[in-house]
C-alpha cells in the first residue's frame, strides 16, 4: 500500500469509481482514506486490507469526541471504497461497525446518561422488569438493532472478565452461519453496563439455551422468543413512559363562573307589557274645555 504522506493517495484512488465520482469527491475521499492510513500507522495495526471490523471500530471511538456523525459516516464510505473487495461484503456492513454507528448517532442525539437514567427509572425489578433493562441498555447502550437482539441465542453469548463478546447475525443470513463478534466492556457494578444487565436476566430467568429474551406472562414465567416488534414494543413502551414522567405536572384548572343567561321561553311566556305612550302636550287641556 502506499504510504499515507506522499501525496500517492489520490493516484491509488479504486479505478471503478472514478467514473462515477466527481473529481471534488474524489478529494474529499482520498483525504479521508490517507488520514485512516495515518492513523492506523501511529496505532501500529498495520496496513492489511480488507480493513478488520476491529480497526473500523476503535476508528469511530477515536473520531466520536470531535467529529460530528455526518463526518465520521463520509469517512467510513472513504474506507469501504479503498477496502471492499470486488463482490465482497461492504466492511461497514459488519455488526461491529453497525453498533458502533448506532452508538456515535445516539451520542450526536444528545442521548445522555441523565437521560437513560429516566428510562431505567421505568423498568421494575420483577422478571420483566429485568429483561426490559437488558433490552434498553443493549440498544441504547450497546448499539445494537432490535432485530440483532431479537436474534441472539444463549449460545451467542461469551461472558470474559472485562468484556461480553456476542455473536450477531447479518439480516437474512442463513442459520448455520456463525455470527459476527461484537465486543461490549463488562463493568461490574456500573448500572449502564449492558452486560451486567444482561447476566441479571439470564441468572433470574434460567435461561441457558435458545432464545435469551422471551416474553414474560402475568404469572411471572417465560413465554415465546421475541420478535423484532415486540422488542420494539418494549422501547417504545419505556420510552412513552419515560417522556409522561419527564414532563411537569399539570395545572389545574380553574372553572370559570358561569354568566347568566336568559330564558327565551320565559320571554314568550310571560304577557306583554303595553308601553305607555305619552300624549301629546295640550290635549288633556284641550278635552276638559266644554265645546262651544
Amino acid at each position: 500500500m502506499n504510504s499515507p504522506g506522499d501525496g500517492s493517495a489520490v493516484a491509488a484512488f479504486p479505478a471503478s469509481a472514478r467514473s462515477v465520482l466527481s473529481p471534488e469527491t474524489q478529494r474529499v475521499y482520498a483525504g479521508a482514506w490517507r488520514d485512516f492510513c495515518t492513523w492506523r500507522t501511529s496505532m501500529g495495526l498495520g496496513s492489511s486490507l480488507p480493513v478488520p471490523a476491529e480497526h473500523i471500530v476503535s476508528y469511530i471511538e477515536s473520531l466520536m469526541p470531535t467529529a460530528s456523525h455526518s463526518t465520521i459516516k463520509l469517512r467510513l464510505a472513504a474506507i469501504a471504497l479503498h477496502s471492499n473487495q470486488a463482490g465482497g461484503v461492504s466492511c461497514n456492513a459488519h455488526a461491529a461497525v453497525r453498533a458502533a454507528l448506532r452508538r456515535c448517532q445516539r451520542a450526536a442525539d444528545g442521548s445522555t446518561e441523565q437521560a437513560i437514567d429516566i428510562q431505567l427509572a421505568c423498568c421494575g425489578e420483577d422478571l420483566a422488569g429485568l429483561r426490559d433493562r437488558a433490552v434498553l441498555l443493549m440498544n441504547h447502550v450497546g448499539g445494537l438493532a432490535p432485530a440483532d437482539i431479537a436474534g441472539l441465542d444463549r449460545e451467542d453469548l461469551e461472558f470474559r472478565n472485562t468484556e461480553l463478546v456476542l455473536r450477531v447475525r447479518l439480516p437474512n443470513a442463513p442459520v448455520e452461519e456463525p455470527g459476527q463478534p461484537v465486543h461490549l466492556p463488562r463493568r461490574r457494578g456500573d448500572l449502564l453496563c449492558p452486560a451486567v444487565a444482561l447476566e441479571r436476566w439470564l441468572q433470574r430467568s434460567g435461561i441457558v439455551y435458545d432464545a435469551i429474551f422471551q416474553g414474560v406472562t402475568v404469572h411471572g414465567t417465560l413465554d415465546r422468543r421475541l420478535g423484532v416488534v415486540g422488542v420494539r414494543r418494549i422501547l417504545q413502551r419505556i420510552e412513552t413512559q419515560a417522556a409522561a414522567q419527564a414532563m411537569p405536572p399539570a395545572r389545574p384548572l380553574v372553572p370559570a363562573t358561569p354568566t347568566p343567561r336568559s330564558n327565551p321561553k320565559a320571554r314568550l311566556s310571560a304577557p306583554a307589557k303595553k308601553s305607555k305612550r305619552s300624549e301629546p302636550a295640550g290635549t288633556a287641556r284641550l278635552s276638559q274645555r266644554p265645546l262651544r
